[in-house]
């Protein structure tokens, strides 16, 4: 078995064509995601004046498929074909994201609208994410899949630093609902993309799956994400940073646009000074996790994130330089989050046997991105009750937390995965 320590080429990925047109699929998502993030908010509070608990609603929709869908839809895909999972959940992103240009154009765009579009895109997006992940290992081996999400997650990263200021420079000559006809044909692009892949799926599998309960698949999904020490270490960490990080995530946009009247070219240009952040963690993290180990980086990187944050709510207490502040605040962040998300890269694969990847996958989804939707609410909360800048700060000690827990758990003796704990 060749191990990573070895340092095999990321780039052997790209010799593969069923990857290249997943890559390739990814990259037209990744700008459909970005596009649809950017005009969200200048929709919402420029357009119709939604005040704070409108936005956390908003960003509770948006967020809610893994509570609402999520255990279900793990045993559900682990029985279906899951590349035609992908081309439903592609063709639904593309009709809701059109929605919203055609309401505009016929005076009848509402927050309600607003609500019932992320919603849509938010169940969607559980079915392709579980999917996407589970399908992976099928279209390249095990021990590549951390070499795979390198690659996926470099051109998010750049396809971030690129897209939100193009789109903020295309508000100054067309309204932000228009924006998304551009998503909507992003996903199109990518549906067709995700057509031409052929993988080899075990319909055995799936046929044995049916005759069993789905409570029973449920349970064990959440059983081995319980029973495993690194996948238990992994989600409650997550779980806890994306409490925090959805209470910083719905104040932010009303803490730029609103309390401090930034433009909204500044605020594209601000995600883009992240992105690259992001895209220069791409570049050096792959060498770092073979050098220090998988393990040890990412409980070094997700300690880091509450250093990271803290320069947002600190913009807030001195206005005259919220602007550098929040700045740098971005690009710690970018530099963090994806650094963390390449260092834990295939870990959670490697862990996990194939057979109950889809189920472990979304359980792994239900608890730590059901945490983004209660941030929101909070963050909402507590922009309309005190201020956005308070509300940021519990956001930064609510990520403070997991640090306790890295620095409690036995895994920190460990540099890499321990071989006895991988699955085939």
């Amino acid at each position: 078995m060749v191990t990573e320590s070895r340092g095999e080429d990321t780039s052997e990925v790209m010799r593969d064509p069923c990857f290249r047109r997943l890559w390739f699929a990814d990259g037209f998502r990744y700008s459909a995601a970005e596009v649809a993030a950017f005009a969200l908010p200048i929709t919402a509070v420029l357009l119709l004046e939604a005040g704070p608990m409108e936005i956390g609603l908003i960003a509770v929709c948006a967020r809610i498929g893994y509570l609402a869908v999520g255990l279900p839809a793990g045993a559900w895909i682990d029985r279906w074909t899951k590349r035609t999972v992908m081309i439903i959940a592609e063709i639904v992103y593309a009709l809701a994201f059109a929605s919203v240009p055609v309401a505009y154009w016929l005076d009848w765009l509402t927050v309600p609208h607003l609500f019932v579009v992320a919603v849509a895109t938010s169940v969607a997006g559980v079915f392709f994410d579980v999917s996407h992940i589970s399908v992976l290992p099928l279209i390249i081996t095990k021990r590549r899949v951390a070499d795979g999400n390198a690659r996926l997650q470099t051109s998010k990263s750049t396809i971030q630093a690129v897209a939100p200021s193009t789109a903020g420079v295309l508000t100054q000559v067309v309204a932000a609902p228009l924006l998304y006809a551009m998503a909507s044909f992003f996903h199109l692009v990518s549906l067709l993309l995700v057509r031409s892949i052929r993988v080899d799926e075990d319909a055995g599998d799936r046929r044995h799956g049916r005759r069993r309960r789905l409570r029973q698949e449920i349970v064990e999904g959440l059983r081995i994400v319980v029973r495993q020490p690194l996948l238990r270490l992994l989600i409650s960490q997550a779980a806890l940073n994306n409490l925090g990080a959805g209470v910083i995530l719905t104040v932010l946009p009303l803490f730029l646009l609103r309390d401090i009247g930034m433009e909204p070219w500044m605020y594209g240009l601000l995600s883009t000074m992240g992105a690259v952040a992001g895209i220069t963690a791409s570049l050096v993290a792959p060498g770092l996790r073979r050098r220090f180990g998988e393990i040890r980086m990412t409980m070094v990187f997700s300690a880091l994130a509450p250093v990271a944050v803290v320069a947002a709510p600190m913009a807030g207490l001195i206005p005259a330089v919220a602007v550098p502040l929040v700045a740098t605040a971005q690009m710690l962040i970018g530099f963090v989050v994806v650094g963390r998300a390449i260092a834990a890269a295939g870990l959670r694969v490697r862990v996990t046997s194939t057979l109950f990847m889809a189920r472990v996958t979304a359980a792994n989804g239900v608890v730590t991105q059901g945490t983004l939707p209660l941030g929101a609410l909070i963050g909402g909360a507590m922009a309309a009750v005190w201020s956005t800048s308070t509300a940021l700060w519990i956001g930064v000690v609510i990520m403070a937390i997991p640090v306790v827990l890295l620095v409690r758990s036995p895994l920190r003796k460990h540099r890499s995965l321990p071989p006895e704990w991988e699955k085939e």
